[in-house]
């Protein structure tokens, strides 16, 4: 691979050569390629090209007309869902990416609802940006496209501004709407700030007259993100050494686990499930009077969670359940030999328990269980590879900042190794 320094470091169109390149290496013999649209189309469409001169065998699914001629002029055999169900990788930009979470928001092209399908048939969404699309939040720079049928977009336009949107139908000219590739029209909608990017994508899709949104929860996985000192891969919660991954949120009661694991459910777009609500009736009312649960009371619970996990995996979804999973014959029971569980202790003092114990309400566990459960508690081992988050450790974060933590943690524990790749390497 030739050497050829930038001719100017803070030009994106080499960055994002760059991620392409990087991008087109995870495509292997007889696959088939999602080709996305975009601003990166060009370069992942040249990165491919190069791969397929060198006598690498695969076929592409264009999301739009526009790459599907680019492809064909580079000699890349373009195949459809007629003859192909399932996409094994797909290559596309995005116009903000969510640090940590890797949530997008796409669709300032005019093949939204195109890359919204492909990015649903492919077992691989892998996404090339240049690091300035990388926000903390969605919805800090750009706007979220919705896709709508012409007919009634008045109408449209006036249920998605109940949702909180300031909405802009696009125009390609004054007085011209802009035109999707599916024949329907985009409009722009600025949210002020999006806490609940998973919850707000379905809200969108409610809404009569609504085709699809450029709000894509939960797919990426990896981020390549190129700037001048170099291309940094970034790994989905989602990339674990089982898939699709199921944390166990565990703890003493009073830890904190609900709350956190709600928090995580609405960044990464997870099923959830709050595992006292699966307690038999005849344990609620033990704990209600005070009565410190036995082993033999709490196997049936047990099963109940591990019922619940195994249904998650059934659907091949994501989801995070509650446990506070106390002794390690507990967490055998729920987790076992199920490669796609993770555990996630959420490690607190006894004073900062006892203190979110005094301000919970309407809970049928009492304050005054605490001491029996903390007696119980097996902290877990590391040959149970737990993700271990101190809730003291710095003082004063809220739920928030602690679900931030466990999302890095997931990140940065993924089973693909990342790596930088110099932007000055380029092709021959």
């Amino acid at each position: 691979m030739n050497t050829v320094p930038p001719t100017d470091p803070n030009d994106r169109d080499v960055f994002k050569r760059a991620a392409a390149e990087a991008a087109a290496k995870l495509v292997e013999n007889d696959m088939v390629v999602g080709l996305g649209s975009g601003s990166t189309a060009a370069f992942a469409v040249a990165a491919l090209a190069r791969r397929l001169r060198e006598g690498l065998r695969f076929v592409g699914i264009p999301t739009s007309h526009q790459v599907a001629d680019l492809a064909g002029a580079n000699g890349i055999a373009l195949t459809s869902f007629r003859e192909h169900r399932q996409i094994d990788l797909t290559i596309d930009g995005a116009d903000e990416v969510e640090r940590g979470t890797l949530n997008l928001i796409k669709g300032r092209g005019g093949a939204l609802l195109h890359a919204k399908i492909v990015a649903a048939a492919t077992r691989q969404l892998v996404i090339v940006v240049d690091s300035t699309k990388l926000v903390d939040r969605l919805g800090t720079r750009m706007p979220v496209p919705v896709e709508a049928a012409a007919f009634g977009l008045e109408a449209t336009l006036a249920a998605l501004e109940v949702l909180g949107a300031s909405v802009q139908p696009r125009q390609s000219a004054p007085d011209r709407p802009f035109v999707t590739d599916g024949g329907n029209r985009i409009i722009d909608c600025k949210f002020d700030g999006i806490t609940d990017p998973a919850r707000l994508e379905q809200r969108i899709r409610q809404v009569v007259g609504v085709i699809d949104c450029g709000l894509f929860i939960s797919r990426a996985d990896p981020v390549f993100v190129a700037d001048a000192s170099g291309v940094r891969r970034l790994n989905s919660a989602r990339s674990h050494r089982g898939t699709p991954p199921i944390l166990v949120m565990m703890g003493v009661s009073g830890s904190g686990k609900t709350t956190v694991a709600k928090e995580l459910a609405a960044r990464l777009g997870w099923a959830f499930e709050e595992g006292d609500s699966l307690h038999p009736a005849v344990n609620i009312a033990k704990m209600h009077a005070g009565i410190p649960l036995t082993d033999e009371d709490r196997l049936p619970w047990l099963k109940n969670v591990a019922a619940w996990i195994d249904a998650q995996r059934a659907k091949k979804q994501p989801g995070i359940i509650t446990c506070s999973a106390l002794k390690r014959s507990y967490r055998q029971i729920i987790i076992g030999d199920r490669r796609e569980v993770r555990l996630v202790y959420l490690r607190g003092g006894k004073d900062l328990i006892a203190e979110h114990l005094a301000g919970r309400k309407g809970h049928f566990m009492p304050a005054s269980l605490l001491a029996s459960q903390i007696d119980a508690l097996e902290e877990p081992a590391p040959d149970e590879d737990p993700l271990i988050v101190d809730e003291g450790e710095p003082a004063g974060r809220t739920p928030g900042q602690i679900a931030e933590e466990i999302i890095r943690l997931l990140g940065a524990s993924a089973t693909v190794k990342s790596d930088v790749i110099p932007t000055h390497e380029s092709a021959p």
